[in-house]
């Protein structure tokens, strides 16, 4: 209990010290410490203000940027080919077993369309990305977290296709309508206190090449790293997809022309510990294609019962 509260503080101390590195001092309040304290009541109107302070900083900043990316797009004929790409930085063979199982079960899923696993040892083969930004991952300014928001939107940018993180698990083969998009994303409008609201994820992200939110967000990261040191907040991608959502109206109108989809998005990841009820797991798997899962959770191959369990499952079958 205690070591969990020393871990929460040291966290409010490294978001008031980003914010106040980035924003300055005026914006530490509203952006670090408001969100954090006063009644549940009013948790709401704090975390919307936290928000908006933050559109409003990039808005502000950014200005330039959106006047840029304000044109309508051309867009291009799909691909049939059109490129699925995933990460894992250390490489396939340091997979733990449920990302392996995702893995294999995107491959399997994923038709004609070619899978590129981007590792420490490939990325330069795919995508260009500036020596500031890769010096500041090396000395630990910019997390690896942060840094593949920056790497799918730079392989989007210059080869369209499909970015899905490497705990997505595919049950069914990937529709092609989602590579006929301009732009694909999952908007699950499932209730959540990010800024997304499900209109959208940042962990399923299609476009073709150049596609206005990714030559925008690309861009705005490219910005950003070359002044700051500090990430202003864990989701920044949301932000930055959020503010070309509010200023951009080709991005406003291809995010409202995605339909409502994948309610279910979380529910297996929450089935894992569970008896492996063979019905139960098919339902899910031909009700929506896609499931967000997690290696950072505790998983166990037989319940307290000694049942076999679903993550049992799925990582023997992948193995």
């Amino acid at each position: 209990m205690k070591i969990k509260l020393i871990r929460k503080i040291k966290q409010r101390i490294r978001d008031i010290s980003n914010v106040w590195s980035v924003a300055g001092i005026r914006n530490v309040y509203v952006m670090a410490i408001l969100p954090h304290f006063g009644s549940k009541s009013t948790r709401d109107i704090r975390r919307e203000r936290k928000q908006q302070a933050i559109l409003h900083y990039l808005q502000t900043n950014y200005q330039n940027l959106i006047l840029k990316y304000t044109q309508k797009e051309e867009i291009p004929p799909a691909s049939n080919q059109a490129p699925i790409w995933v990460c894992w930085w250390q490489g396939e063979n340091a997979m733990p077993p449920i990302v392996q199982s995702c893995f294999q079960s995107l491959c399997s899923h994923a038709g004609n369309h070619p899978v590129h696993l981007i590792t420490q040892e490939n990325t330069s083969k795919y995508v260009t990305i500036p020596d500031y930004i890769l010096r500041k991952v090396q000395e630990g300014k910019i997390s690896f977290t942060h840094f593949s928001d920056i790497l799918r939107m730079c392989l989007l940018y210059e080869h369209g296709g499909l970015w899905i993180d490497a705990t997505v698990y595919v049950s069914q083969p990937i529709p092609e309508k989602v590579f006929q998009e301009p732009l694909f994303t999952v908007a699950s409008h499932i209730a959540t206190d990010n800024v997304s609201q499900g209109r959208w994820t940042g962990f399923i992200l299609g476009s073709y090449p150049k596609g206005i939110l990714c030559s925008f967000a690309r861009e705005v990261f490219f910005n950003y790293w070359k002044q700051e040191n500090r990430l202003l907040d864990y989701f920044l991608i949301d932000y930055v997809i959020d503010t070309a959502y509010q200023n951009l109206p080709s991005v406003k109108q291809q995010l409202n022309n995605i339909s409502i989809s994948h309610t279910r998005l979380f529910d297996m990841e929450e089935m894992l510990n569970l008896s492996y009820d063979e019905k139960h797991f098919s339902q899910l798997c031909q009700q929506q294609t896609f499931h967000k899962l997690s290696y950072k959770r505790i998983h166990f191959l037989l319940t307290t019962e000694g049942q076999p369990t679903l993550y049992k499952k799925l990582v023997t079958h992948s193995s």
